[in-house]
């Protein structure tokens, strides 16, 4: 049983393609051309493994840092998101993360009151909103995607394949019910074609 549960793991890798590809089976994936054929399973892979590396640091080094960060991790771009009591929490943070990854770090910290607890579950339903709004949209490659909604703002990060394609997200996100704000880091891939 554990050698059947080990070749799961190792096929996705080498097919190519994620496992939301599979499940799904090409009904629901929209957006084929996506910058994972660039990176494949391995970009998505590299994604999770440096947000974990950057969750692992923040946590030995404070947890209470930790508790008070969001990541939003796409293709190696990395948003830190975080509210703390003081500028010194603030720096510390950032200073933990570029001692992980010091390029493509974008620092979205602010010193002010946590959040309350209801907040986190309106955020997380406008995140929610946003993603299936992206998923079943035939103008963009969700995957490329990695998104985090704190205290009503949206924090954008990925790579797309045109400027229309940005501005299609965008727009998803900009008129989404209960969005305050929308902070993008999204890249255009400068793969010789030109935008639409």
């Amino acid at each position: 049983m554990l050698k059947q549960l080990a070749i799961i793991p190792a096929f996705f890798l080498c097919c190519g393609c994620d496992p939301v590809t599979l499940i799904v089976g090409g009904t629901a994936v929209v957006g084929t051309a996506t910058v994972r054929d660039k990176e494949g399973a391995t970009g998505q892979i590299s994604d999770a493994y440096l947000k974990k590396k950057i969750e692992t640091a923040l946590y030995r080094k404070d947890p209470k840092l930790f508790d008070r960060i969001e990541l939003a991790v796409k293709h190696g771009i990395v948003v830190v998101i975080g509210s703390f009591d003081d500028q010194s929490q603030c720096d510390t943070a950032m200073e933990i993360v570029k001692s992980v990854k010091s390029d493509d770090v974008y620092d979205e910290t602010k010193v002010e009151p946590q959040a309350k607890i209801g907040t986190f579950a309106e955020d997380a339903a406008i995140t929610t909103r946003i993603s299936s709004a992206l998923t079943f949209d035939g103008n963009v490659s969700s995957l490329n995607y990695d998104l985090t909604t704190v205290n009503g703002v949206v924090y954008i990060c990925g790579t797309a394949m045109s400027v229309y394609e940005r501005d299609v997200v965008l727009n998803h996100a900009r008129t989404t019910s209960g969005v305050k704000k929308v902070v993008s880091y999204i890249k255009i891939n400068n793969n010789g074609n030109k935008d639409n």
